[in-house]
């Protein structure tokens, strides 16, 4: 079962977030947490992470560099306390055999990156990010992470009237091929992802409401969602090289039907983390498409699970993953019963049916023209389109839910 969604635990959603929001101050005491900024309650923090990991049972986790440990005063004193606890998650690895699903670099969190990172107006900074970049992917490759990410939350304007749209949209292109290059000439064998956001989504047949990112107030994204992330990464010739990483619901959808899907941001935002967890419609789809695609390797689903605010016992964050890999099973148990007794597939295909044969398969072809068209409907009149029973299929599709 997790071969078919991998799933990874959150480093910092399960160990760094403290339980903090914009109206008050950290909730969570934890024991690590003593002298936060300092590398040996970094060490604590690492090594509580993986006894957690390794009492859930899982085999991967997902991590930023940042994550980790603070910035140093210098990027040599960021580098020098990085290696020195990741030396410590390599003995751990070792010893325990977990690994990440991806590792991040994290060019989002500080100030310098206010202006972007890719895309920031001043030169120095985006050579700060890109050797930031290749000190991440360094890491990545010497902890065997299966997939490299970059999440540009910072890659995008205020004013239109004081930012120069296409030359930085180069450069964000420019800065994803130099991260590309480095991959092919390390012979990287794993994904290069990128993050599209940071809107959340509700339930995949309401992605009318969303969840506004409180981590973000750059409004005017070049990746704002799947497609334009997309788009892109097309214009520039780069759609090879990346993956996409997603939140469930539309993006997810479009991303498995375009062929990139990489991996899933399956976050506590969704209503159905607290809410009924007989039925989980939007996980059934989800693994639906895991298993249309013949699974999400070398990608997963990474759990950026945080516990409440006032949820401040450590026994609740087990909880809050046992019930969501519970869930995340169960969506695949219904999945896979679905997909083997094709009540779904069966509908498809003869809802479609007319463009197997005539007019409909030299449109689906390419072969048919305007004139054509004209001709056909002038013959055989107006259209009498059947029903389309969404009401049935929606219950159909919720018994299996909930059986």
């Amino acid at each position: 079962m997790e071969e078919w969604f991998r799933p990874a635990v959150s480093y910092w959603h399960a160990f760094s977030y403290q339980g903090l929001d914009r109206y008050g101050m950290p909730a969570f005491i934890r024991p690590w947490d003593e002298a936060p900024n300092s590398l040996e309650a970094c060490k604590r923090r690492v090594r509580a992470a993986f006894e957690f990991f390794s009492k859930l049972g899982v085999r991967y986790w997902t991590v930023f560099d940042r994550d980790l440990t603070p910035e140093g005063y210098t990027l040599e004193e960021s580098f020098q306390q990085l290696d020195e606890v990741i030396d410590l998650v390599q003995e751990l690895q070792q010893r325990t055999g977990i690994k990440p699903l991806w590792f991040g670099c994290n060019l989002f969190s500080h100030p310098r990156y206010a202006n972007g990172a890719a895309t920031n107006p001043d030169a120095h900074v985006a050579a700060y990010a890109a050797a930031q970049c290749k000190k991440a992917f360094d890491i990545a490759m010497k902890l065997g992470a299966e997939n490299f990410l970059l999440w540009g939350a910072r890659e995008g304007y205020h004013n239109p009237m004081v930012a120069d749209l296409p030359r930085e949209m180069r450069n964000y292109a420019k800065f994803l091929k130099i991260v590309a290059d480095y991959k092919d000439k390390h012979g990287f064998r794993g994904n290069l992802l990128i993050r599209p956001g940071p809107h959340r989504e509700s339930r995949f047949y309401n992605s009318e409401h969303r969840y506004e990112s409180e981590d973000c107030d750059t409004f005017g994204r070049y990746d704002y969602d799947a497609m334009s992330t997309l788009c892109l990464l097309k214009h520039h010739g780069l759609e090879r090289q990346f993956k996409l990483h997603v939140y469930p619901g539309r993006d997810h959808l479009f991303a498995s039907a375009m062929g990139y899907l990489g991996c899933i941001e399956y976050e506590s935002y969704h209503e159905e983390y607290f809410g009924d967890f007989r039925y989980n419609g939007e996980t059934t789809v989800m693994m639906k498409n895991f298993i249309d695609q013949g699974g999400i390797q070398p990608g997963g689903v990474s759990l950026a699970l945080r516990p409440r605010r006032e949820s401040h016992d450590f026994r609740d964050l087990f909880l809050m993953y046992v019930q969501s890999l519970d869930t995340l099973a169960k969506g695949l148990k219904t999945a896979v019963r679905l997909t083997s007794e094709g009540h779904f597939s069966r509908h498809l295909q003869q809802r479609y049916s007319g463009y197997q044969s005539g007019i409909g398969a030299r449109l689906a072809s390419g072969e048919a023209s305007l004139e054509e068209c004209d001709e056909f409907v002038k013959r055989h009149g107006e259209p009498n389109p059947p029903s389309a029973r969404l009401e049935h299929w929606n219950s159909v599709f919720r018994y299996y839910n909930e059986h």
